[in-house]
This record gives C-alpha cells, structure tokens and sequence, in this order.
C-alpha cells in the first residue's frame, strides 16, 4: 500500500468515526424549559420531568431551565419523587458554559468534568459548581438564585 491509498483508508475511517460519534450523540434528547424568574427564585413545573414513552409514564433524569434574565441555563436533576439538585451550567475554571450528557457536565473548551451534585470530577477546574437550594410544593420546584 502505498501512503496516497493508504491515507484515503485512514481518511475515511476517522471520517467515519466522527460520524458514528455524531449520531450516537444525537439519540441522546435535552429537555429545555423556559423558567419563571420571581424574586430571585426560579421556578418550574414537576411535570416538566414527566416523559411518556409507549404508554408508560416514565422520568427524565434532568432537564436544562433557560430564562432572558440569567446569562447561564441552570441544570435540574431529579435524584427521586422529592429531591432535586440545580446547578448553575457555568464552569468554574473560566466561565464556559457546559455540556450535560447523563450525570456528568463536561466543559467543552478544557474538558473539565463535574458530577451531578457539582463535585469537580476532572480537572483543570479546581472549585464545584455553582449549586442552588431546591424546595417543591405539590406542582412545582423552586430554585433559589440567591
């Protein structure tokens, strides 16, 4: 084989890869939600984590809360029925908004990584996110920006 052909193979293979990647990573769906924003305090419906899927009513594990007035969207993790963890989706190394595939946040420009209650889990982020106290009523959960 000589280095042309043998560039084409690697080529498409990277190429290919790439794509697979993409596509793996698409199946996986975000829920977005606009938040209300009331004297500090956000808020979001519990039925917001609600999917159903086949007829069966299943959870999400999280969703992502969007609002005009933050400049970050605050991540909301359904830990069970009354337990709920927000963070704010800003990485502490140098303000990067990050991405969130399952439990972990991952920085997109550095690669640092954060656990689902906001715990550093790789660096070279050294402080935990920004994370907010959680109160629901029988409808809705309350993040508390400040």
């Amino acid at each position: 084989m000589n280095r042309h052909e043998f560039i084409k193979i690697c080529g498409g293979t990277c190429l290919g890869l790439i794509g697979i990647g993409s596509v793996l990573q698409s199946c996986g769906t975000t829920y977005l939600v606009e938040g209300t924003l009331n004297n500090n305090r956000l808020q979001i419906k519990k039925s917001d984590f609600i999917k159903v899927e086949k007829d069966q009513t299943k959870y999400r594990k999280y969703i992502l809360v969007k609002t005009p007035s933050l400049d970050y969207p605050v991540v909301v993790y359904r830990n069970n029925e009354s337990t709920y963890t927000a963070l704010l989706m800003r990485c502490t190394h140098q303000g990067n908004e990050l991405n969130v595939s399952g439990d972990i946040l991952t920085c997109p420009a550095h690669g640092s990584e954060f656990a689902k209650n906001g715990e550093v889990i790789q660096g070279p982020a050294e402080q935990n996110l920004t994370s907010y106290p959680v109160t629901i009523d029988q409808d809705k959960i309350y993040i508390q920006l400040s």
